[in-house]
């Protein structure tokens, strides 16, 4: 099937050069939201596809993807829509409008914003593959993480066996998301190592493997209710050098479940300790607004990056 009649997608430029995309799938196999999408036989060559538009039509090697719910009409913009302007404006133009008729039947779309005009180093994390290394490593950013006590172990929640393909965990940093990356087991990730690298993109991985990888995603949401966003970065846009997948749950809704668990109350700590401290009134009306860490920084980092770039 030729991807035009596969996926339904409008591309726009900003005035900074950002390529921004949406994404939708033509066929959504009854399927209302993503949770029931990504078990059909329909989302493996959707993501294909996805995939080829965004890096071999757009050409585009480095890139933030987000994957949305779209709970409403054609017409009622996703909450989390509402508060992204410039997600906002993209959406309302009028040849978006087949993508929001498309995005409304399946109960999810994928907006894709990238450029290949940002070039930074890109750091792997130490031990990854190690489930008894200890949390420790720095991101592009220069932030440095540690948390003291746990391991990379103490925080998995799937993908322990030996045969595993991927691993879903905690995220390191006390958020209010799951962590999805491919496991040291699976063919992806035996295939980067006999090159010296770690797994990069989805395109590296085979079609079990990538239904696997969004599928325990979608899993680990449904234990919510579902998510707000899942969030993937490619290429320059990542923070630290290996593909993972983070499944946003609604912090209320997360806390519900893990508040009183040790594990994410010792993460969480350590992430308050990393804050830095609150400004006395006087300087929050001086100084500029600073986003919570409660968002995700990789997010923060692929807009600002984007900012900075074009004319």
């Amino acid at each position: 099937m030729e991807t035009a009649k596969r996926v339904i997608h409008h591309v726009g430029v900003s005035q900074r050069g950002t390529i921004m995309s949406a994404l939708a799938p033509t066929d959504h196999a009854g399927a209302t939201c993503f949770e029931e999408y990504v078990r059909t036989a329909q989302f493996v060559p959707f993501m294909r596809d996805v995939l080829r538009v965004i890096e071999e039509e757009l050409g585009l090697t480095s890139y933030h993807l987000r994957l949305l719910p779209w709970p409403g009409g054609a017409s009622d913009l996703p909450a989390a829509v509402s508060g992204d302007e410039a997600l906002a404006l993209f959406l309302l133009t009028e040849d978006s409008r087949p993508v929001c008729q498309a995005a409304a039947a399946a109960g999810f779309f994928v907006y894709v914003a990238g450029t290949n005009a940002v070039v930074r180093f890109i750091p792997a994390m130490a031990n990854a593959d190690d489930l008894d290394a200890p949390i420790i490593y720095q991101d592009a950013s220069g932030k440095h993480v540690e948390v003291p006590g746990l391991t990379l172990r103490s925080c998995l929640l799937r993908g322990e066996e030996p045969e595993a393909k991927v691993r879903c965990s905690l995220d390191f940093q006390g958020r209010s998301c799951y962590v999805v990356v491919m496991a040291p087991s699976s063919r992806a990730s035996r295939c980067a190592l006999e090159s010296g690298e770690v797994v990069r993109r989805q395109s590296e991985l085979d079609d079990e493997e990538l239904a696997t990888f969004w599928q325990t995603g979608a899993e680990m949401a449904e234990n919510h209710g579902g998510f707000d966003e899942m969030h993937l970065n490619a290429g320059n846009f990542q923070n630290v050098a290996h593909m993972h997948l983070k499944v946003w749950i609604d912090l209320t809704n997360f806390e519900a479940l893990w508040s009183g668990q040790d594990v994410y109350q010792r993460l969480y700590a350590e992430r308050k300790k990393r804050e830095k401290p609150r400004k006395s009134p006087e300087q929050v009306r001086e100084a500029p607004a600073e986003q919570s860490e409660e968002i995700d920084e990789e997010l923060a980092a692929a807009i600002a990056m984007s900012l900075e770039t074009g004319s």
